[in-house]
């Protein structure tokens, strides 16, 4: 199809519609469209890497209910815009759809399991630029869960079997075609590291140095144990430090892993829907979107990054080992079915989990729990002239939060506390 221009601002109606009749027929559909309407998604700052619409297409025939489209394309920033493009989110998203899942499916499909890949949107185009998918909210009614509350075990456990699946296939599919060499030559840069980019470090360094100083101060602030001078200590000593250390934590070194899968890589509550019984409210499906930021690594930086971003901390906490029951247990059903098995046993991803889990750790602390989940939706990220304003923003917003809410930041105190005396007690390298 022809390529499409790069922002629907600087085109017509009629260069919006036609664009999107190419878009259909490229997917075998061609009826006749009759109106193309294009919306804002109302969702600034809960999706950082891209700005989104909706897309309502109308047929000429009265029969034909409207196709809901969701698309992500760049923001009105240059800064970002050139932040995504260096750190290839649109490239590896698009390509991931629009290649690796085709390919995925054909794979699966040969092992006599035509509906394996059930756990992500269906994809209309993907480039650079912009990425056109089924609006899943109004085709298909899936939500977003509240990420302020946080994933309840009923959550984790769809959330950790769509993990396992995605993370099994990927194994069975690499090995299949001989290895990640030959795997990444059909599937190239869906292993590019985008936290190794410079626009990351300007971003991220400020932003988790900012974090760890909002806690300190929440604990000096509330001091409601005598472990709080020992919590103040441990943040403060990783000062300047943390986005190193992530980096370090996500420094793949193949001969050293027990298991390499390609992961999603940013696995939270924002990146899958739900979709539950509009009687009972109970969940009954789960998706896995935003596929931007893949990588080649251990599984265990997906799961670690997960639990401590989305989940209760209660349940992370009094359910671990269930959760890395259910992940390890799909994992390998999975990965055996297709012809993979996979040699590793709970032990040892109880142990990887433990060697990776001071990624979640880091992003959680960065979040400084309820306040980050709070604010983050209100920055807009069109307005960034520099990635340095990013973590301005977001820590003008949190400290405004704090002293708004007095009696949850008070809580928050008490969860921080939690949180770095769970990763001290569990991590290999705190």
């Amino acid at each position: 199809m022809s390529p499409v221009p790069k922002s629907e601002e600087l085109e017509t109606s009629d260069e919006v519609t036609l664009k999107y009749k190419e878009i259909l027929r490229s997917n075998g559909v061609t009826d006749e469209v009759s109106g193309v309407i294009v919306q804002g998604s109302g969702l600034q700052g809960e999706g950082f890497a891209s700005a989104t619409k909706c897309v309502t297409i109308k047929f000429e025939n009265p029969s034909l209910k409207p196709l809901n489209l969701f698309v992500k394309s760049h923001t009105a920033s240059g800064a970002h815009t050139e932040m995504l493009t260096e750190g290839k989110l649109f490239e590896k998203e698009s390509r991931f759809f629009m290649e690796y899942v085709p390919a995925a499916k054909e794979f699966c499909k040969s092992k006599g399991y035509d509906d394996l890949v059930d756990m992500y949107p269906k994809c209309y185009y993907g480039d650079e630029n912009m990425v056109v998918f089924e609006n899943l909210v109004v085709e298909k009614g899936y939500e977003l869960l509240n990420k302020v509350e946080q994933q309840d075990l009923d959550a984790v456990r769809f959330a950790i079997k769509t993990l396992a699946k995605h993370h099994a296939i990927s194994y069975a599919l690499i090995h299949e075609m001989g290895g990640p060499e030959n795997f990444f030559k059909k599937f190239p840069n869906l292993d590019f590291e985008c936290f190794n980019i410079p626009n990351a470090r300007t971003m991220m360094e400020p932003m988790m140095n900012n974090g760890i100083n909002t806690n300190v101060k929440l604990l000096q602030r509330n001091k409601n144990s005598e472990d709080n001078d020992e919590a103040i200590n441990f943040l403060n000593s990783h000062q300047g430090k943390a986005f190193d250390e992530v980096l370090n934590i996500i420094k793949c070194n193949p001969a050293k892993e027990k298991l390499l899968v390609l992961g999603h890589g940013d696995y939270w509550n924002n990146n899958m829907m739900f979709l539950k019984n509009k009687e009972t409210n109970q969940i009954i499906g789960h998706l896995a979107i935003d596929l931007q930021v893949t990588r080649y690594n251990c599984p265990c930086l997906d799961i670690a990054y997960y639990l401590f971003t989305s989940v209760k901390p209660e349940i992370r906490k009094n359910h671990l080992y269930e959760i890395l029951g259910r992940y390890f247990d799909i994992l390998k059903h999975t990965a055996a079915k297709l012809g993979h098995p996979i040699d590793l046993s709970f032990e040892d991803l109880y142990t990887m989990y433990r060697e990776k889990v001071m990624l979640g750790f880091w992003f959680a602390t960065c979040l400084a729990s309820t306040a980050g989940y709070a604010v983050v939706k209100d920055i807009d990220v069109n307005g960034l002239s520099d990635m340095k304003d990013f973590a301005v923003q977001f820590d003008k917003l949190l400290q405004q939060w704090i002293v708004n809410n007095p009696k949850e930041a008070s809580e928050n105190a008490k969860s921080v506390l939690d949180l770095v005396n769970e990763c001290k007690a569990l991590s290999l390298s705190a």
